[in-house]
């Protein structure tokens, strides 16, 4: 087999992949279509025998005895057909759930049956890029490392798209610097780019944290998608690219992150607008917007499942908006685990030089000891407790001007810890914690949370917190 057969051996198996999957939905639809129409028949059915109910509680009149037994037999008809009508709901159901558990079975099967061969494929050509060949093969064996890239992306594309629907899709979150994940993208892109001769920008919100706790692969997935399709569908112009902080939790340690993609190209109409996200809509664009949409279709069901979207703000031949925004990304706390390089240069006696005084309630002696050691010499007062009891009646007495506290103490009892602290001081609270701040309830007293500090404890965490803090208090 040459290169071009190799090509489009690989283009035909995937649009029969499309194709199969594409009727596999279809029929899904019209099972959905038809179980609701019968349910909507049902509906109609009980609304009849009421009436007619309704018809025989006022027949008194002897005269009318005739009239009451032929209501009943029109009521024991119309419960005939109702049980009808649900035996056919009942196969109707049936039918859907064994379409989605054939599509699902097929997924499982290509997985390793297609991406396989295709990776090899891909794994060969990369291989011979590396060797010395001639102007005509080097292009050859460039294509079909290309087209078998793509294949492969589509085809994983389409796996988690199956994985959604099945509600097996997971996340695996972890620090991730998203303004150097950006970087990247947009430095891999800008030869396209200048190209093209499109002014290529990049513009990052310095508010933004550097590691957030996020699906790395995923979100440069969405990122790398959205970014390409703008230099792509843009042949004059300009194609800017935002990465902004749109918001903030501290409460829950979590940030609104939006990226935005704007670019002058040819822009998407009203009715393709409505089908940009549909993988299996009746496009009239031709089969290259495929590709297009199964991305965009697989980036808008995975940014929901990390509990943000993708929003499209275009009008054709006036260029388009990608807005891509997760509502509440965690925030990565640092801590010992990672190196402290500069915990030997802080110097705590620049916090509050003239006095203060700061609470710990911690039950762990070493994280205790730590936050204690580190204002050693300082002019700050520093007063330790293991128990959330011990500390309250303290306060009672003592006005302090930052409270450290273990997060597990403060929310016991729900939040009973918290809401007396909130009650009877107004110092700000930094919560200690070992584990994700996510689900965790803080709200009775978000004004007063001042922050995060992930155990073990890191001392220029610690350093930057107090002097953020105290320093506002002064």
């Amino acid at each position: 087999m040459n290169t071009n057969d190799f090509i489009i051996m690989g283009i035909v198996i995937f649009f029969v992949i499309i194709g199969f999957v594409i009727v596999i939905n279809n029929l899904k639809a019209k099972q959905k279509e038809k179980i609701t129409a019968l349910e909507d028949e049902n509906y109609n059915l009980k609304a009849k025998i009421l009436e007619q109910e309704k018809i025989i509680k006022h027949t008194t009149n002897s005269s009318q005895g005739r009239l009451a037994l032929d209501q009943i037999k029109k009521i024991e008809s119309l419960e005939a057909e109702i049980k009808w009508q649900k035996r056919r709901v009942k196969d109707a159901k049936a039918i859907a759930q064994e379409a989605h558990k054939v599509k699902s079975e097929f997924f499982t099967n290509i997985k390793d049956d297609l991406r396989t061969p295709i990776n090899s494929i891909v794994m060969c050509s990369e291989m011979l890029l590396q060797e010395k060949n001639t102007p005509k093969l080097q292009n050859n064996v460039q294509n079909i490392y290309a087209a078998g890239k793509k294949l492969l992306e589509m085809i994983d594309d389409m796996i988690d798209l199956s994985k959604v629907e099945q509600g097996t899709f997971k996340l695996e979150e972890k620090p991730v610097d998203v303004k150097i994940l950006v970087q990247n993208i947009v430095k891999a892109q800008r030869d396209e780019a200048i190209r093209k001769g499109l002014e290529f920008r990049l513009d990052i919100d310095d508010k933004l944290p550097d590691s957030l706790l996020l699906d790395e692969a995923k979100v440069e997935d969405i990122f790398m998608n959205l970014i390409e399709n703008a230099i792509k569908f843009t042949h004059n112009g300009f194609v800017h690219v935002k990465l902004v902080q749109n918001g903030q939790d501290i409460a829950k340690n979590s940030v609104k992150m939006v990226l935005e993609v704007q670019d002058s190209g040819i822009g998407i109409s009203e009715e393709e607008k409505e089908k940009i996200f549909d993988i299996f809509s009746n496009s009239a664009g031709d089969q290259k917007s495929i590709g297009m949409r199964l991305g965009l279709a697989v980036n808008k069901k995975i940014a929901k499942e990390m509990g943000g979207d993708i929003f499209l703000e275009s009008k054709e031949a006036e260029g388009s908006k990608f807005v891509f925004s997760l509502n509440e990304v965690e925030v990565a706390l640092p801590s010992a685990e990672s190196s402290d390089a500069n915990a030997d240069m802080i110097d705590f006696s620049l916090i509050k030089p003239e006095g203060g005084t700061i609470m710990i309630i911690e039950n762990d002696d070493k994280t205790r000891n730590l936050i204690r050691d580190a204002f050693f010499n300082t002019s700050l007062k520093v007063l330790s407790f293991e128990t959330s009891r011990d500390a309250i009646e303290a306060l009672k007495n003592t006005k302090v001007d930052i409270i450290f506290s273990d997060i597990d103490i403060l929310v016991s009892d729900d939040n009973a810890v918290l809401k007396m602290l909130k009650r009877i001081s107004g110092a700000p609270i930094v919560t200690l914690t070992e584990k994700s701040i996510k689900g965790m309830e803080l709200q009775s007293a978000r004004e007063k949370i001042a922050g995060h500090l992930k155990k073990p404890l890191l001392k220029s965490e610690l350093f930057k917190i107090s002097l953020k803090n105290l320093k506002s208090r002064q």
